[in-house]
């Protein structure tokens, strides 16, 4: 028995379907037994109308079509085409096709094939179970072309598919289509002044550092937040492809992502559009920033829920949803930003214009991010106004070119380094990493001191030594020195104590 295969999407992942089509006697029905939904049950309407169209006979007497494995509902994936094939085969109207084919679509009664949707998820199956190649409409055809080394080809109707089948050299598979455009927004030459806060997001792009901003409002920190994802380098062919494979679980992804992406989701939104969920299982905003920039303004504004549950994937790198009947594993490897006001009216720590709120009131609002949170933030920096002068005047430096040229620099010494099972970025590392690396006794010393002083957990000692790496890094030392603590120590001190901040 000739299996043809298809596909279904379960736990927010593509599932490979083998469909296996028996012709045995009895009265005419076609039974389909494997788990279907609706929308598969359904076939046993269209299928018989899409293959005369076509001029290929339907069987007249029973047939049983298997949807293996008969555990996994098959829901959210027409199969039409699929079982379309594998009648033709088991009727010897077609030869079987020579290699493993994936048969992708929705047949209408014409025969013709209907798209699905998130066909770039699909392209994974085709790559990892060793196919001969993916046929469905042309527009699911670019989309799996996507993928490096898949062999994908669009089909208009069910005709079109067999003659693919029957003389494939004779047709042009489909090819994907790259998005290589750069944002408009991402010049750092706009942010003007803020010395300071410029250096910080060198770092935090350089190192994989969370990056927290406060100060007043109009300082430029939505400005320089927003540019950040500009100095990221370009996605690989496999960031590229793990971004898109994101996308396509909400819908059809035309081209393939070559820019880092940047979300910046509003305060209203709710924990199930940041972390993910719904039904079927859908990714969040953290996880759509994959290999780019979230970027939370006000962060006091958000609900409790959303801040409290970034907490886990900002450590692992990954959401894991968990329903009564489902699960889901979406990656979340993103570049935290997080700006927000130094209290309710914005002007605490502005130089000119006075606070109107109340000690409760600051306390109240800084308390809305909890103290668990804030410990995943690797710099913090304060920014305060701009001199009306530096608006006007020529760029701050570092320039966006100056600035990528850095980070460029830092990178190649990352790259060097990374051995084993050593990550490259110093955000990355863990304490006998960051000890492999080099770091001398009085670096040691003053880390120490400040752990004291401070009462900072082990993660806190850790951050502040990551900092550190990474300054040394962008300084072409081999070894992290005393002064680079003390540069890592100054982005670590807390924004902002409440206690005597009024009165």
């Amino acid at each position: 028995m000739q299996s043809i295969h298809g596909a279904t999407l379960h736990n927010g992942n593509a599932e490979l379907v083998r469909v296996e089509t028996l012709i045995t006697r009895g009265m005419p029905q076609l039974i389909l037994v494997g788990m279907p939904d609706r929308v598969a049950m359904e076939a046993r309407e269209r299928l018989p109308s899409a293959l005369r169209s076509h001029s290929f006979p339907f069987p007249k007497t029973r047939v049983l079509v298997n949807l293996v494995p008969a555990q996994v509902p098959k829901r959210g994936m027409p199969l039409d085409l699929a079982m379309a094939v594998s009648l033709l085969v088991a009727q010897s109207c077609i030869p079987a096709p020579r290699g493993r084919w994936l048969f992708l679509g929705e047949l209408d009664l014409d025969g013709r094939i209907i798209p699905p949707e998130r066909g770039t998820l699909l392209a994974a199956l085709a790559t990892e179970g060793n196919f001969a190649g993916i046929i469905g409409a042309p527009e699911v055809a670019h989309e799996a072309a996507l993928a490096p080394g898949v062999l994908a080809f669009g089909a208009v109707d069910l005709s079109e598919v067999v003659q693919i089948l029957l003389h494939p050299d004779q047709h042009v598979a489909a090819f994907g289509q790259e998005n290589a455009g750069k944002r408009e927004d991402s010049r750092l030459e706009d942010v003007r002044g803020q010395t300071l806060a410029r250096e910080a997001a060198i770092l935090s792009v350089a190192g994989g550092h969370p990056l927290f901003l406060q100060g007043p409002p109009g300082t430029g920190k939505s400005m320089l937040a927003k540019r950040i994802s500009g100095l990221l380098p370009p996605l690989n062919p496999n960031q590229a492809l793990e971004v898109a494979r994101v996308e396509a679980c909400l819908g059809r992804v035309p081209s393939l992502p070559r820019q880092a992406p940047l979300r910046a989701p509003h305060t209203s939104v709710s924990a199930q559009g940041v972390l993910g969920g719904g039904r079927p299982l859908r990714p969040g905003e953290i996880s759509r920033a994959h290999h780019g920039v979230l970027f939370l303004d006000e962060l006091p504004e958000f609900a409790r829920p959303v801040l409290e549950g970034l907490r886990q994937p900002l450590e692992e790198g990954e959401v894991r949803l968990q329903r009564a009947d489902s699960w889901a594993c979406f990656p979340a490897k993103v570049l935290l930003v997080a700006a927000r006001n130094p209290c309710p009216c914005g002007y605490l720590t502005h130089p000119k214009i006075g606070c109107q709120c109340t000690t409760l009131q600051v306390q109240r609002y800084l308390h809305k991010a909890s103290g668990p949170l804030l410990d995943r933030f690797d710099l913090f920096v304060e920014m305060g106004p701009v001199a009306p002068e530096a608006l006007d005047a020529p760029p701050t430096s570092p320039t966006q070119s100056e600035a990528t040229q850095k980070i460029e620099s830092a990178r190649k010494i990352q790259a060097d380094r990374l051995s084993g099972d050593m990550p490259a970025k110093g955000g990355e590392m863990q304490f006998d990493h960051l000890l492999n690396c080099g770091v001398s006794a009085a670096a040691k010393r003053r880390i120490h001191q400040a752990a004291h002083s401070l009462h900072w957990s082990g993660r806190a000692q850790l951050r502040c030594l990551r900092v550190a790496r990474t300054i040394a890094d962008l300084m072409e030392s081999k070894e992290i020195s005393e002064g680079h603590v003390l540069e890592a120590l100054s982005f670590r001190r807390p924004i902002l104590e409440l206690e005597g901040a009024k009165g």
